[in-house]
């Protein structure tokens, strides 16, 4: 049986409403749909036309205008050509950076898109760099250099958003590149500590110990260094990344005279706090719901301060928001007290809280094996609308276990409850994945229950991103069908991607330099974006179809970083998924694909 944990129900609520209202559950989390981690083993012949084609593209992609997409098809195919071609690869890669550099040094400070345009630069920056890195670590760290923004406009134009950005990205290349070549990464991040010490080096310090102990060892005392010539008490960031630092990295990994000195002060920062601030009120009301984390590393090494510490904890519990205090009690007794526990606790508990207190009372009950309590419970909500949902999902659990975990049932069951297009889609598909190993039948059974909601939605960004899920799965489960689907989407999109194009400035700036460029941030760039990954991912299934269909769309630069894509895919197994939209962070997860 599927039951929620209660802490998380209680994290939800917390995150996602203020003290008496709203405080909706909601199960269970939509997302991406699952693919099975295996891959398959390359055929030679496919691999040979992916290589071929891959010698094609190399020519192509300098008939690109657009500055981003030639950026990014240049880096592609430089990394796959790397291992069979390093002169060629090498040229591809300079010549990206070479029109990074060119990009920057032409940036007009006085437009008011400047802003847009140093983000779309960043962009292409990391992926050119996260790209060379596994290949020349040197030459990535002189691209890293030769492409920052000019220092007097970073913080001027983009606030603390660059130098974040560009510490995320010299600790992304730090990491990266620490298992083959630690004194490079090592260099990378003593740059980085001499402007300040960053979450991204304390998760650092471990990898470079696995690689070289005795860097770390030095590193270590670097970082403690650092901490104790700044001001941990102005520095509240500063001070979380200390303690986060005493919690990654303990003895015997870290000198232990050098951890005590570091504890040490860290507990004077917090037991000599004054509170006499809001800031230094609200740091020590912080430091007191991490006691369960810290009391533990005071007890081993500074034992003689345990008390002290204790008495101080007690004293900050007295200056805590009484309703802030009271989520703390619930979630204790939520995990570690009875059902009896909660109740009592909701009938000391302000109205507002109560409806929280009960849902958690309802699931401890659910998981106690007691479902009658459960739903009586949940009677006692007095906001209708979260007594109905609770009720609901009650419910759901009840019918679950009556239909024997029978999942077909169930998702057809839940699928017919749904409210929406998309969530509909999202049980059968998610049920269908789960049975592809099992039962085969059935799950393309419910797939084709997914193909007749959509055949009956009319055209919607919610459809059209559904088509390309139902896509996703029958490439899992009936590759055939998933060629079929697709033949009409490619066209429907090539239609659309038309009308974009006349109304490009308009409503949406879809094209940059006279080229469309696939970055996302629309409901009509994220389509094209799953459609590049789907295509790619069926290469292995059947390059020949899939070059096919990729090169029947229909703007010329898009066909180029599809077929790109489809190369990649081929060949490694790993569909990219570097299109983030602008602002994202550094870096993307890999899809991986399976035959």
């Amino acid at each position: 049986m599927l039951r929620p944990s209660v802490f998380l129900l209680t994290l939800v609520a917390l995150l996602a409403c203020g003290v008496g209202h709203g405080q909706v559950v909601t199960l269970p989390v939509q997302g991406p749909i699952p693919m099975p981690p295996e891959v398959p083993k390359l055929d030679p012949e496919v691999e040979k036309k992916a290589l071929d084609l891959v010698d094609s593209l190399s020519q192509q992609v300098l008939n690109l205008h657009s500055a981003a997409n030639r950026i990014r098809a240049q880096t592609q195919v430089a990394d796959m050509l790397w291992t069979r071609d390093e002169k060629r690869a090498r040229t591809l890669f300079t010549a990206a950076i070479n029109q990074l550099t060119n990009q920057i040094s032409d940036l007009d400070y006085s437009d008011p898109e400047v802003y847009n345009e140093m983000q779309r630069i960043n962009q292409s920056r990391q992926e050119v760099l996260l790209r060379l890195a596994p290949h020349d670590a040197e030459l990535a760290i002189s691209a890293l250099e030769r492409t920052r923004l000019p220092a007097d406009n970073r913080s001027r134009y983009g606030g603390n958003w660059i130098p974040n950005n560009e510490a995320n990205l010299e600790m992304m290349l730090a990491n990266m590149i620490v298992a083959t070549n630690a004194e490079v990464s090592l260099k990378l991040a003593r740059a980085s500590l001499s402007r300040g010490v960053s979450g991204n080096l304390i998760l650092f310090l471990p990898s470079l110990y696995k690689k070289d102990a005795a860097s770390a060892q030095v590193f270590y005392k670097e970082l403690v260094g650092r901490i104790k010539d700044d001001n941990v008490g102005r520095n509240a960031e500063l001070a979380n990344n200390s303690w986060n630092l005493l919690t990654v990295f303990q003895p015997p990994q870290a000198d232990e005279d050098t951890y005590r000195d570091l504890l040490t002060l860290m507990l004077g920062f917090v037991v000599n706090n004054n509170q006499k601030t809001q800031p230094a009120m609200n740091a020590a009301q912080n430091t007191y719901y991490q006691i369960e984390r810290i009391m533990p590393l005071v007890e081993k090494y500074l034992p003689a301060r345990a008390a002290e510490l204790r008495e101080w904890s007690r004293g900050v519990e007295k200056t805590i928001d009484p309703s802030a205090r009271l989520y703390q009690d619930i979630q204790v007794v939520s995990e570690k007290g009875t059902v009896d526990d909660l109740l009592a606790l909701a009938s000391k508990s302000p109205s507002g809280m109560q409806p929280l207190i009960y849902q958690n009372a309802a699931w401890k009950a659910v998981n106690d094996g007691d479902p009658a309590r459960a739903k009586e419970i949940a009677e006692k909500i007095a906001d209708p609308v979260q007594r109905r949902q609770v009720i609901d999902q009650l419910d759901n659990i009840a019918a679950k276990a009556a239909e024997g975990d029978n999942k077909v049932v169930e998702a057809r069951r839940l699928a017919e409850k749904a409210t929406t297009i998309s969530r509909k889609l999202d049980i059968l598909l998610r049920t269908a994945m789960s049975l592809a190993a099992s039962d085969k039948k059935a799950a393309l059974d419910l797939l084709s229950e997914a193909k007749s909601v959509l055949a009956a939605t009319p055209q919607s960004a919610a459809e059209l991103n559904g088509q390309m899920q139902l896509i996703q799965v029958y490439l899992r489960l009936d590759p055939e069908q998933a060629f079929g689907l697709l033949q009409p989407l490619v066209l429907r999109l090539n239609d659309l991607v038309a009308a974009a194009v006349v109304l490009d400035g308009v409503d949406y700036r879809y094209l940059r330099e006279g080229e469309w460029v696939m970055q996302g941030g629309n409901n009509l760039g994220n389509m094209i974006n799953s459609l590049d990954r789907t295509l790619a991912g069926l290469g292995r299934v059947d390059f020949d179809r899939a070059r096919g269909l990729a090169d029947q769309i229909g703007r010329p630069e898009m066909r180029v970083l599809v077929e790109i894509d489809l190369a990649q895919t081929t060949l490694t197994g790993k569909v990219n998924t570097n299109q983030m939209s602008i602002g994202g962070g550094i870096g993307g997860s890999m899809i991986r694909v399976i035959n």
